[in-house]
């Protein structure tokens, strides 16, 4: 006889299912619905909370180095960051470039390894280490599994202390810098801001953006040994944070193991002549001929980190063009459609900042967009922010900042940056506090004393002859110049004019 079983059993299970449905659906009907959200109004968004930073260790080696250890077990990995002052303001325009190859060829090669087995040894690691050269500090970065911890920070010291600088390598590093300036030459924002540096800081080394042929061609292996023996020294500013997997003690007997012995020298700081603010607007031009958009840089020298009004204008600035919720972006983008970005920044160096406004907009509204830039900018002045401003600028700020503290490599940035640019010790610990008080009074004052357009300086790269007369009435008074995309000086409107002094 056939049993009923493996049928039965099935079917039960089904009508059960059922069932329970039918009651689950009987009971939700029943429940009253959630009111509807009102889709007119924005969500209310409270303040950020305070960022807690984890515990650190700081300490210095009797050479000078600055040690700083952050403990997190978090995950099985430990970054480092070393960084010393010697930034492209160690140079002059005829040796620009230099401190970027010197960061560049660190990895190519060591005693007893090449630049390939730097790399293979590093991938054993499961990380990297690199580096790379700002205006003022250059700085070598490393990652790695903790259990290599000790191998990641005594390859760094190899990189750091003993680079070989391989003419082969220096040669291919020479012909990659000949191309990638000719490659970043096409690009107009590079032009931009090559030319906008150069003309705000004059004579300053904060005017040295980028190298030229004559000063690729003239770095050297000789040149790049004496750049090393100047500035990598322990007491030329310079700290090495370790953040990880890894007990602090351990990580500070690491350092004094492999960096202990680096020999003290007497480093001497930048010269950095003072930058003078002009006394009325100035704007210069760019050839790009035919070129469809025209792209604008406009600005004036903006703050350090350190400066006492720091915060404030961090807020104005954001309220102006920080982000996509500002004036600039609501003004020029949605009301008159004309240009996709535009926003504002703070550039912020150890001796002087930069403040900058970049659009790129069509060739027929190139002075239009700049005349509506220039008008939201005054109006900046001409009252504080709303409330609602502030509050929507602080929370974007307040939040950014804790989402850019999340992996290791991040908060030993962080770190090193709170030491190298000599800021207070508990700097990360108020940053939200410090953005969260600022008051409406406070950031238009930081606005009245930190734009200021009737004095500021333009950059136009675009088709110089579609825009340079319509560019004329916002300089009355000034001869423009032009330049090509080497920065040489190719002409000046009016034409019959006497070359602007800039």
């Amino acid at each position: 006889m056939t049993s009923l079983r493996p049928v039965l059993i099935p079917a039960l299970a089904l009508a059960w299912a059922l069932a329970f449905s039918t009651a689950v659906v009987a009971q939700k009907k029943s429940l009253p619905l959630p009111p509807a959200p009102d889709m007119s109004q924005m969500p209310a968004v409270g303040p950020a909370p305070a960022y807690a930073p984890p515990r650190s260790q700081a300490d210095q080696l009797p050479n000078g180095l600055k040690i700083v250890v952050v403990e997190d077990h978090r995950f099985p990995l430990v970054s480092v960051r070393l960084g010393l002052r010697a930034g492209s303001t160690r140079l002059t325009p005829a040796t620009a470039g230099l401190a970027e190859a010197e960061a560049e060829l660190l990895t190519a090669g060591v005693p007893n390894l090449s630049a390939l087995q730097i790399a293979q040894a590093t991938d054993a690691m499961g990380g990297s280490i690199s580096a790379s050269a700002g205006p003022d500090f250059l700085t070598i970065s490393g990652h790695a599994l903790s259990s290599h911890a000790q191998d990641l920070i005594q390859l760094m010291s190899q990189v750091v202390l003993q680079p070989t600088f391989p003419e082969s390598e220096v040669a291919l590093r020479k012909a990659n810098m000949e191309q990638e300036l000719i490659s970043n030459r096409a690009d107009p924002g590079f032009l931009a801001q090559v030319q906008f540096n150069k003309l705000l800081f004059g004579a300053n080394p904060y005017a040295i953006t980028a190298p030229t042929e004559a000063s690729i061609a003239a770095i050297t292996r000789a040149a790049l040994v004496k750049f090393h023996q100047q500035y990598f020294l322990p007491n030329n500013e310079t700290e090495i944070v370790v953040v990880g997997d890894i007990a602090a003690a351990r990580a500070h007997n690491l350092v004094q193991q492999y960096f202990g012995d680096w020999q003290l020298g007497n480093p001497t700081p930048p010269v950095l002549p003072p930058v003078a603010a002009p006394a009325a607007r100035r704007i210069a031009l760019i050839e790009r001929p035919n070129s469809a958009q025209s792209t604008i840089f406009l600005g004036n020298l903006g703050l350090t980190r350190a400066a006492p009004h720091y915060f404030p204008f961090l807020v104005a600035n954001e309220v102006l063009g920080g982000s996509f919720n500002s004036r600039l972006m609501a003004d020029l983008r949605e009301k008159r459609g004309y240009t996709y970005g535009i926003g504002s920044s703070n550039v912020p160096n150890l001796e002087l900042g930069a403040w900058i406004v970049s659009m790129q907009v069509r060739t027929a509204v190139t002075a239009p967009a700049l005349q509506a830039a220039l008008a939201d900018m005054d109006a900046m002045r001409a009252a504080p922010a709303t409330p609602t401003e502030l509050t929507q600028a602080k929370n974007y700020l307040t939040g950014n900042f804790v989402l850019g503290l999340q992996t290791q490599s991040q908060v030993a940035g962080e770190f090193l940056t709170t030491g190298l640019y000599r800021l207070p010790a508990d700097r990360l610990a108020t940053w939200v506090s410090d953005v969260e008080s600022v008051a409406g009074a406070e950031a238009h004052a930081a606005a009245l004393a930190n734009i200021h357009p009737d004095q500021d300086l333009v950059v136009v790269v675009g088709d110089v002859k579609q825009i340079e007369s319509t560019l004329a009435p916002l300089a009355p008074g000034t001869t423009m110049n032009i330049y090509n995309d080497k920065g040489d000086v190719v002409g000046h409107y009016p034409a019959a004019a006497t070359p602007a002094a800039h």
